[in-house]
């Protein structure tokens, strides 16, 4: 059994761990919501080769500016310059989200970060309220996924079972079965 003394010297050890370990969450809460401002203020731009393309997207991805060059309807179908827009959007949108992540990698890594179950045994974890959810994206298409048509297969008919007129709400006398006209 601990005497007094060794009881306060538990109790001081732990009051110093868990005074840090609330200092360490006010910084990394402070430090989250100074890159979520940071974020919501970034965007991703990006250009065709030519640069008849500039789309510029925000933080989010989401389209913010398109500019089309003078000559950007020269020598090209529509078919083609909606190609060049969605291709450079998609860089544009791919820019945003590395910078994001650069700004997250700070506040994500979890090393000597001290945990509440670290000190009290059966704690819930505070990492998780910092664990930041990767989304496994689909990797943007190459220039060659945009040379054939966007629909792949041969469209097949629809084929509809037949069935009787349905009417015997009416007693077969419903307006929508009539041939005649109005």
């Amino acid at each position: 059994m601990l005497d007094d003394d060794q009881l306060a010297a538990r109790n001081a050890e732990l009051r110093g761990t868990l005074d840090n370990l609330m200092r360490e969450l006010k910084d990394r809460t402070d430090g989250l919501r100074d890159a979520q401002a940071a974020i919501a203020a970034m965007s991703g731009v990006a250009s065709s080769p030519d640069g008849n393309v500039v789309v510029t997207v925000d933080s989010t991805g989401v389209l913010d500016e398109l500019e089309l060059g003078p000559r950007a309807f020269e020598r090209v179908t529509p078919e083609q310059l909606a190609q060049t827009i969605t291709q450079v959007t998609r860089r544009a949108a791919a820019n945003v989200r590395e910078q994001v992540t650069a700004q997250m990698a700070p506040l994500t890594s979890e090393e000597g970060v001290v945990d509440l179950p670290d000190i009290v045994p059966g704690a819930p974890s505070l990492k998780d309220i910092f664990k930041v959810e990767q989304r496994d994206e689909p990797a943007p298409p190459s220039d060659e996924d945009f040379g054939s048509s966007v629909l792949r297969e041969e469209a097949r008919p629809v084929q509809r079972a037949a069935s009787e007129p349905d009417d015997d709400d009416f007693g077969g006398n419903s307006i929508m079965g009539r041939r005649d006209s109005w």
